[in-house]
């Protein structure tokens, strides 16, 4: 049997042979984590669903979640980066990924 380990700084990599060549299980993960930002605001109506969403998602799964209200500096400074038109959006690794509500399995494709 052959066994073989890689890890590299953001995934890890495992494959099984036997000797033969007839068996081969292979696996790998990222290992850094998904961030999810979510770009919020106080008067946005639609925000508080999809804050709970988030939150759900997040205690079923690994990932880094954050919040930031729109009228914030960070808030603003993103707003302008991305050319963010409407709220709640989510960013996902740094990159604008859902405006509104997104669908669960969508997010969860996401994230995982």
């Amino acid at each position: 049997m052959f066994l073989e380990l890689q890890i590299r700084s953001t995934y890890l990599y495992l494959e099984i042979n036997n000797r033969n060549g007839n068996y081969n299980l292979s696996f790998w993960r990222y290992l850094s984590t998904v961030k999810v930002t979510l770009i919020h605001a106080t008067w946005c109506t639609a925000c508080p669903a999809t804050r709970r969403f988030w939150n759900d998602l997040k205690s079923k799964y690994d990932f880094e979640y954050e919040e930031i209200d729109v009228e914030s500096q960070e808030g603003q400074a993103l707003i302008d980066k991305y050319g963010i038109v409407g709220v709640p959006t989510t960013l996902i690794d740094g990159e604008p990924a859902f405006t509104g509500l997104p669908k669960k399995a969508e997010a969860i494709a996401r994230i995982t």
